[in-house]
């Protein structure tokens, strides 16, 4: 791995990286301040309003995108438990 850990544990000890999702310098994308405070509101109202979301399937059995430039899961299969 470029940073010498694995993306998918939980190490608080890595070494910080820079993230390269919205590009660097000259190629920095305009729009990035916007879809991070867009993401923050949705995910927000959603987790506020709906507070019994849960994985429905274990998290090590999520498929992810199999690119190094993207990631995210294909699916994110969530139910909504009641009380």
């Amino acid at each position: 791995m470029p940073d010498g850990g694995d993306p998918d544990t939980l190490d608080i000890t890595r070494p910080a990286v820079r993230h390269l999702s919205f590009g660097h310098g000259i190629h920095h994308c305009l729009g990035a301040p916007l879809a991070r405070l867009e993401a923050r509101v949705a995910l927000h109202t959603l987790l506020t309003r709906v507070p019994h979301l849960e994985l429905a399937v274990p998290a090590d059995s999520l498929a992810w995108f199999p690119s190094g430039m993207v990631r995210g899961v294909l699916s994110l299969p969530v139910r909504y438990r009641t009380g």
